[in-house]
């Protein structure tokens, strides 16, 4: 399919997905001739596998070249500097997620929340302007009080905030999502959003090579937005399982963004 030369057409030099400035200002079509991939792991790009080869070799052999590579920077297994060099000597971006299990409904819990991801972001050498997205749990409860709070307080920190979560309307995220934009506009149309849903069944735990990616831009997008306006659509999750060197399952996750997006203004 057409996404097979994709990565080709961004220039590598930079390395870390960063202010999407121009994503609400294209029009997107129904179908989209063209889609840029992207996985995102909880394990590390550079895990060995039981067959003695990487987890990014193994995404490689079972896909495509990802202009993406999007990995946690907390909690276990998290990113370490090891990892990003070693992502950025494959010609690889890094979308930064950051996990955290703590209370999301004040906003003084999304200031603190806000000011670890920046901390663990400034000892990962990420520079600012890079788009950090926390990650929001089917059954967390993120309030509209959080985004804002969360939101403000990474953009004064010099990053720009972004949200990876089930956008089904029978999620939680859906509405908060929508209020914290009739409250302030002006910073909820600065943040970013990763959709986790819908999840295609004929992708979920998949372990053929034929199917590239849909040719649909289908995201479900929070009422307060339009789908041209989501960032990253993970649409396939936990595809092409198998035991690394420790016996320990790993998979991958599966995801697009339209190419017509400006996605990088700059990249670390």
């Amino acid at each position: 399919m057409a996404c097979r030369k994709a990565h080709r057409a961004i220039n590598m030099t930079n390395e870390f997905i960063t202010d999407v400035s121009e994503i609400t200002k294209t029009d997107v079509p129904k179908t989209v001739e063209r889609l840029l991939f992207g996985v995102d792991s909880g394990r590390q790009s550079n895990n060995l596998l039981q067959n003695n080869i990487d987890q990014f070799e193994w995404v490689l052999r079972n896909k495509i070249y990802p202009n993406f590579y999007g990995r946690n920077i907390s909690g276990e297994n998290a990113l370490t500097k090891e990892e990003i060099r070693f992502i950025h000597r494959k010609g690889c971006r890094i979308a930064a997620i950051y996990a955290d299990s703590a209370e999301k409904m004040t906003k003084d819990e999304g200031d603190v929340a806000a000011k670890r991801a920046i901390e663990r972001a400034s000892e990962l050498e990420i520079p600012a302007d890079t788009a950090i997205f926390i990650e929001i749990a089917e059954n967390e409860n993120a309030s509209s009080d959080f985004i804002l709070g969360f939101s403000r307080a990474l953009i004064s920190g010099g990053f720009t905030p972004g949200f990876k979560a089930n956008t089904d309307a029978r999620f939680s995220f859906d509405r908060e999502f929508s209020r914290a934009k009739q409250t302030d506009k002006d910073i909820l149309n600065k943040c970013l959003v990763w959709a986790t849903s819908p999840s295609l069944a004929e992708y979920d735990r998949v372990t053929t090579t034929h199917l590239i990616h849909p040719d649909n831009w289908i995201p479900h997008a929070p009422s307060g937005i339009t789908r041209k306006d989501i960032a990253i659509w993970q649409y396939g999750k936990n595809c092409h399982p198998i035991e690394d060197d420790q016996g320990r399952e790993t998979t991958f996750n599966l995801n697009l963004v339209r190419n017509e997006q400006v996605i990088i203004d700059k990249m670390f």
